[in-house]
């Protein structure tokens, strides 16, 4: 397994697919909107991925699943953080080498995604669990559920009106982020038998169709 932490990414890679995650903020969770704190003061969730399209070089990625567990005390960029990548059992080993490395953020230029901030900011960094991945996301309805054996499960909802009842549709448009351009929100409950501790209930969830390359957002392909 490569875990590097160089400032340009140097093996060509490249993702595509549903994602979905969901941390212990609020809907509107401040990370989005580079506010100083999260919610409750710490942050922690998990995002995972069914990849329809992918490569890491001449390694095929579709039809893999992947997800990225994760804790911080505080706001991510104070670190003192943990993490951990769970792949695909299906995945044959060059393929679990590449998609631990785009987990722990190698190949990757400095701050270019997700992966790589949550692996700079971990001061622990667990070893991947190989484990069935069931990922069933549905981004324009807003619901999921995610079920990784002995490990995690997590579904999700459109957030309701605590008045009316009625569903609320709200999205989050990103275009220099780097994660995705367009997320549509959710509730989002999810709780971990192992691995990094989740507990978390009716909180903040995205669901985007997720670009990724080493270099960043890939904003058209």
């Amino acid at each position: 397994m490569v875990l590097t932490e160089g400032t340009m990414a140097q093996v060509d890679w490249y993702i595509e697919g549903a994602e979905f995650s969901n941390c212990n903020c609020d809907y509107a969770c401040p990370c989005q909107f580079e506010s100083r704190r999260p919610t409750h003061g710490y942050c922690r969730g998990f995002a995972a991925v069914r990849i329809d399209k992918g490569h890491f070089g001449d390694v095929a990625l579709d039809g893999l699943g992947a997800a990225l567990l994760y804790a911080f005390p505080g706001p991510i960029y104070e670190g003192n953080g943990e993490c951990q990548a769970v792949i695909d059992e299906r995945a044959d080993g060059k393929q679990r080498d590449a998609l631990a490395t785009v987990l722990y953020g190698g190949e990757t230029s400095e701050g270019a995604t997700h992966w790589w901030v949550y692996r700079m900011m971990s001061s622990t960094v667990h070893p991947p669990l190989f484990k069935h991945i069931d990922f069933d996301v549905n981004i324009e309805r807003r619901k999921a559920r995610i079920v990784i054996p002995d490990v995690l499960e997590s579904t999700a909802r459109p957030i309701r009106s605590p008045a009316t009842g009625a569903e609320h549709r709200v999205r989050i448009n990103l275009p220099n982020g780097i994660k995705f351009d367009l997320a549509e929100i959710g509730s989002g409950t999810t709780k971990t038998m192992a691995s990094i501790a989740l507990n978390l209930e009716d909180t903040y969830c995205h669901f985007t169709v997720l670009r990724q390359s080493g270099k960043g957002v890939v904003h058209s392909r």
